[in-house]
């Protein structure tokens, strides 16, 4: 039978071939961006499929009344769409498991950086706790220090008013604590930042006055003067570290005894009164 001319482009076959289309471009956007897009993105690959189907059927139906070469040429470009759709399908699955294996690695490496971070506070705290520790070298939970950078005999005295009991240079243990060191002399500030200290290796509470003098020697008659800085410190390194400074003194008389302040010491905590 002598085929007919038939328009085969009619208005419901271009709807369909046009959305087929479209729906193959949405398919080059969505798919990359691998979001929750993707699910609709497979949806649409599943309606390209179904569409493809209806056009082989559509064409199956009018091939008798359309011209073989046309009919061939449609039908191939179907079939091309269709493999297009298999490729396409095959990406998004692709895709969707490299997109699974990101989230599981992203989720091990998250899980790695918070042990590696909980571990680094971890080191942190402990070098915070080893520091308080040894921050004057040896154990202390309190230490009284001052510091001056003339080559003078600067001393440092420390008064239980409870005892009446002093800490210094001739009777340097105390039951309220320790004098580290008396330092006689020293060179320029540059060499030589050494530091008289006295501390408790545990809290002591209560109130102490502090002191600080130049040494007074009958064998030096020649004029001294020294500027003293120093500081009240309260577990030293730890996070409740507490640090009070010292106003500055200036000595220049030997063998005068000047109050830096009254400190009262708590368990947990310190006050001083200058």
């Amino acid at each position: 039978m002598q085929r007919k001319d038939v328009n085969i482009f009619s208005i419901s076959f271009l709807d369909l071939l046009s959305g087929a289309l479209g729906a193959v471009l949405i398919l080059f956007i969505i798919i990359p961006k691998m979001t929750s897009e993707q699910q609709n993105a497979l949806e649409k690959i599943e309606r390209l499929t179904d569409q493809t189907a209806e056009l082989v059927e559509l064409l199956e139906q009018i091939g008798d009344s359309t011209p073989a070469e046309f009919y061939d040429r449609i039908l191939a470009q179907i079939w091309n769409m269709q493999n297009t759709i298999e490729e396409l399908s095959q990406t998004a699955e692709n895709l969707q498991k490299r997109l699974q294996n990101a989230e599981a690695e992203n989720s091990r490496i998250q899980a790695q950086l918070q042990e590696a971070q909980q571990q680094l506070d971890n080191e942190r705290q402990q070098n915070r706790n080893a520091a308080g520790e040894k921050l004057f070298g040896l154990n202390a939970q309190l230490g009284i220090v001052c510091i001056w950078p003339e080559n003078i005999d600067v001393d440092l005295y420390v008064q239980d008013l409870s005892t009446g009991m002093v800490g210094y240079f001739n009777n340097k243990k105390r039951p309220f604590g320790i004098l580290m060191e008396d330092i006689t002399s020293r060179g320029s500030a540059r060499e030589d930042d050494r530091y008289e200290l006295f501390y408790q290796s545990r809290i002591v509470p209560g109130q102490y006055q502090i002191f600080v003098s130049i040494y007074k020697d009958a064998s030096l008659t020649h004029a001294a003067s020294a500027s003293v800085d120093g500081y009240v410190v309260m577990f030293p390194g730890a996070n409740n570290e507490k640090k009070i400074n010292f106003r500055r003194i200036q000595l220049t008389r030997r063998g005068e005894n000047v109050l830096v302040g009254t400190l009262t010491v708590t368990s947990n905590d310190i006050t001083l009164e200058q």
